[in-house]
């Protein structure tokens, strides 16, 4: 599971805590995800962390989802550059770019966004898991060589 889908999946966990409040939010949260390191060190890196509520840190996660999205939409684009034209290469590359990752940075996560300032969870739930859908979409064109670098953060 890539980086990507890991942040989405300390989303949706913060989603369903919604109710929860206590004094150290962000270890509470973190502690029953199922990446943990990853969520606190994503939360505890944004010094918006240090005063929010619930709401604030899923606005945290879903900026760092989607500054992770572009960084992966950006490669993707390089990778197309370099395939000089070659059709098979355009039509797995392409669609990621255009339609995937594309369509995840222009209307899915800005949607997330605007859905969880009108505290419309059920709504921006659903727009990151388009976005969950759209990386699956680009990952499964490349039949299990997938392009996409793994780092362990």
């Amino acid at each position: 599971m890539n980086n990507f889908m890991k942040l989405f999946a300390m989303f949706l966990f913060i989603q369903t805590q919604i109710a929860l409040s206590q004094q150290n939010l962000i270890q509470q949260l973190c502690q029953k995800n199922r990446y943990e390191p990853l969520c606190v060190s994503t939360l505890n890196l944004d010094p918006r962390s240090k005063t929010s509520d619930l709401q604030g840190l899923a606005s945290i996660s879903i900026d760092a989802t989607t500054k992770k999205t572009n960084e992966t939409l950006t490669y993707l684009a390089n990778c197309l550059d370099r395939t000089g034209g070659d059709r098979a290469a355009f039509e797995e590359y392409g669609t990621c770019v255009d339609q995937d990752y594309g369509a995840s940075i222009d209307r899915y996560l800005p949607g997330a966004l605007a859905n969880l300032k009108a505290k419309k969870y059920s709504a921006a739930i659903a727009n990151l898991q388009d976005v969950m859908d759209a990386t699956g979409d680009c990952e499964n064109q490349f039949a299990g060589s997938c392009p996409l670098p793994v780092s362990p953060t």
